[in-house]
């Protein structure tokens, strides 16, 4: 039997995909499976045990969580982990390249709030986000679920959850009153001429530029995100762009600009509702401060529920925060001619 220190560690490794020495990742699935499942091996033993086993998850959301997110999201934005009733408090760059600093993050009211950002300094305010996990107890003993799918459902739940945040907010930047003509273009399709527009209006900031879009937006861009090798040689493209469409089935390079595709799911068993909204392109100015700010305060909390069946629901939730930055030095695409599948998966977010 694992010591529990033991079964922590095991439990970062399954949850990074890693393995100690002497393991393979398989090994230590299979070791955390066997692990987790000796702690349960009846109710009075999931009793005695759960809260060795609610710890056990919370170490390995509260390391893995944030370490997904700027996996993700790192190069454009900043992460920042504090205490249980610590302040989440963000620095800001002032009188760099002209920029008007403007805040948009989510209220306690749940509403994303635009207001002018004076201040080197401001802070988050979080929310609590929730969710809980049902439990057949007969599938625990009968092997067919286990402890350590339930730490990758939460794992995942909670990462997804900041993601969601994040996207809303870059969403609502959209309509924002403080945004410049000059930073968004909506239109029914995509023009090269436009989007270059875009680009120019985040390099004159003096930072290099990125876009962020959804594979929906990139297949869209067509043959006028490439550039002819020459005005004399109409129709032949440089191989860079030819070797990207055979290898990928999409550009990666937009006139000098990079081209990072934001990973896209599917929400339903038809394969019609989207995780990411695939109208919309991101212009973010890369290398100087992150637009996006994401805060994550005090541990995961779990608890357990018991119900009549004998079924057990385990409950967990983490306060956490998004904001965006809305300087006028990025800016957004829209392509309404691209059909519109987004749709949020968690409604109360």
């Amino acid at each position: 039997m694992a010591t529990i220190k033991e079964l922590k560690e095991l439990a970062l490794h399954a949850a990074k995909g890693t393995a100690p020495a002497n393991f393979s990742n398989d090994n230590v699935n299979e070791a955390l499976r066997a692990e987790m499942s000796a702690l349960c091996s009846s109710i009075n033993e999931f009793q005695r045990n759960k809260h060795d086993i609610f710890d056990i998850i919370i170490t390995a959301a509260d390391e893995i969580v944030p370490k997904k997110v700027l996996d993700a999201v790192g190069i454009f934005a900043e992460v920042q982990s504090v205490p249980q009733g610590q302040k989440i408090l963000f620095k800001t760059k002032k009188g760099h390249a002209r920029a008007r600093k403007f805040l948009t993050q989510v209220g306690l009211s749940g509403l994303y709030e635009t207001f002018r950002l004076d201040s080197d300094t401001f802070e988050m305010q979080g929310m609590a986000i929730g969710g809980a996990a049902r439990i057949d107890f007969e599938r625990f003993l009968n092997g067919a679920d286990s402890m350590a799918d339930l730490m990758e459902i939460i794992t995942t739940g909670l990462t997804d959850a900041v993601f969601v945040q994040i996207h809303k907010a870059l969403r609502a930047a959209v309509t924002t009153t403080n945004r410049p003509d000059t930073n968004l273009v909506i239109n029914n399709t995509f023009v090269a001429d436009d989007m270059q527009r875009l680009v120019n209006v985040v390099r004159a900031y003096g930072s290099s530029a990125v876009i962020f879009a959804p594979p929906e937006f990139v297949a869209a861009m067509g043959p006028d995100a490439i550039v002819p090798v020459g005005t004399n040689y109409q129709g032949i493209y440089h191989p860079q762009d030819i070797d990207a469409i055979h290898n990928t089935g999409f550009i990666n390079l937009f006139r000098g600009t990079p081209i990072i595709q934001m990973q896209q799911s599917f929400l339903d068993d038809s394969n019609t509702s989207t995780w990411v909204d695939p109208q919309l392109a991101y212009i973010l100015p890369t290398g100087g401060e992150k637009v996006v700010k994401v805060g994550l305060e005090g541990q995961t909390q779990m608890w357990d529920f018991i119900n009549p069946d004998q079924s057990i629901e385990i409950h967990t939730y983490k306060k956490m925060g998004t904001a965006i930055l809305a300087y006028n030095n990025w800016a957004i695409y829209q392509n309404t001619g691209i059909t519109q599948t987004f749709e949020n998966p968690y409604v109360n977010l």
